[in-house]
């Protein structure tokens, strides 16, 4: 398209723009009709835009005492800037619109992978062109070579986007294989995740580390599938042994994640998860700035999630109005007080539970639930408001915002 409106101006580029980006999906019905006339109407504006600044350039630049080729090639850049701007934008906006994805996060995530690749691409159409206009025919077979470029260009990208799809989707499997384990954890990890790409964009991170935060927040609790049932899933209080055990699962996740290279980002924010503001927290007793900003952010969004679910020794999830207040009361103890406030003034849409989703993983829970008897009410009431029963003080924190195992 780059060399079209180079050759024959916008209009002709528009008609190769028209005609060449026809997918195959497109022709088997496979894109919805309107999809296919934003397709080709964003390359044919795109296109136009870009050899409208060709022609602007060229006609600037022939009052230049530089050559033409040297005033072509210029040119040629610079509109494919243009070009592939406008692109970009008008894609990005259709994708935001559809599936409310920022536009910054899909130009850092889309477009921020091939950015590079294709605007290298627009020295090689500024040469297809010309070579296109050599004499004696020898562009029409000369040409052609320019395929081999620009399939290579197409195949990497192809595989940039694979392997992404296949990084989320192992990240997502990892998640879901703690679900399996525990039924009231069920799309824990996935809330945790959310709520904290949400604080993080109202922080204004860079784009880069909300990713990080963002997927450390889905795998906080991987390290869990290495706790045996009969402490995970146990109903009444852990004793000191259980308590220690359990305690690991930061360290453990840590160690899976970093069998992947693409996750030592995350693998600190995992450790790091349950430790505390004032230092007393664990696996490392770190304090205040010294713990990782996303691990600071992750254990408000953990905590709050687990105070407002049902979990095997509290059935009766806290209000919003009850985890906030646990949340304030111990800011500057157990969570980072500039980052409290945060959580508690998103939008309760982003806070509130949706309504479950079908159950991907039910094979897996196939098995009559076991009769247990009804919670002591004291005990009830001290998991709920943060007091301690006599057996709770031998081995679960006394605080309710710390009851996140």
């Amino acid at each position: 398209m780059i060399a079209s409106f180079i050759l024959g101006g916008p209009l002709a580029a528009a008609v190769i723009a028209a005609i060449g980006t026809t997918d195959a999906r497109e022709v088997r019905g496979d894109v919805p009709w309107y999809g296919t006339v934003f397709n080709h109407a964003s390359a044919i504006i795109s296109v136009v835009l870009g050899g409208i600044a060709y022609e602007v350039l060229v006609l600037i630049g022939s009052s230049s005492p530089l050559s033409v080729e040297l005033i072509s090639f210029g040119a040629s850049l610079i509109a494919a800037g243009v070009f592939f701007l406008a692109n970009w934008l008008l894609a990005t906006a259709a994708v935001t619109v559809r599936t409310a994805v920022p536009i910054r996060t899909l130009w850092a995530q889309d477009v921020g992978g091939v950015a590079a690749n294709l605007i290298g691409l627009a020295p090689i159409a500024w040469l297809a062109a010309q070579t296109f206009q050599l004499p004696n025919g020898v562009g029409w077979w000369a040409t052609p070579l320019f395929v081999v470029p620009l399939f290579t260009t197409r195949l990497a990208y192809a595989r940039y986007v694979e392997t992404r799809e296949l990084f989320e989707q192992t990240i997502t499997a990892l998640s879901k294989a703690v679900d399996a384990r525990d039924t009231y954890t069920r799309q824990h990890s996935y809330r945790v995740s959310h709520i904290t790409e949400a604080m993080c964009r109202v922080m204004r991170l860079p784009e880069q580390e909300i990713e990080k935060i963002k997927w450390a927040g889905l795998l906080h609790d991987v390290g869990k599938i290495g706790i045996r049932d009969d402490i995970l899933l146990k109903e009444g209080p852990l004793d000191k042994r259980e308590r220690t055990l359990m305690n690991r699962h930061p360290v453990i996740g840590q160690d899976i994640v970093l069998q992947a290279s693409q996750l030592k980002g995350e693998a600190p924010l995992i450790r790091a998860h349950h430790e505390w503001f004032n230092g007393s927290g664990y696996p490392d007793g770190i304090e205040a700035l010294d713990i990782p900003l996303g691990a600071r952010v992750l254990t408000i969004a953990d905590a709050y999630e687990a105070m407002t679910s049902s979990r095997p020794y509290r059935k009766t999830p806290l209000t919003h109005e009850q985890a906030v207040d646990q949340l304030e009361r111990f800011a500057g103890i157990q969570f980072d007080p500039d980052i409290v406030p945060i959580l508690v003034n998103l939008d309760r849409s982003i806070l509130d539970r949706e309504p479950e989703p079908e159950d991907e993983l039910k094979t897996m829970r196939e098995q009559p639930d076991l009769e247990v008897p009804p919670e002591p009410s004291a005990q009830a009431s001290g998991a709920a408001s943060g007091g301690e029963t006599d057996d709770t003080a031998k081995s679960r924190p006394a605080l309710a915002s710390d009851d996140v195992s």
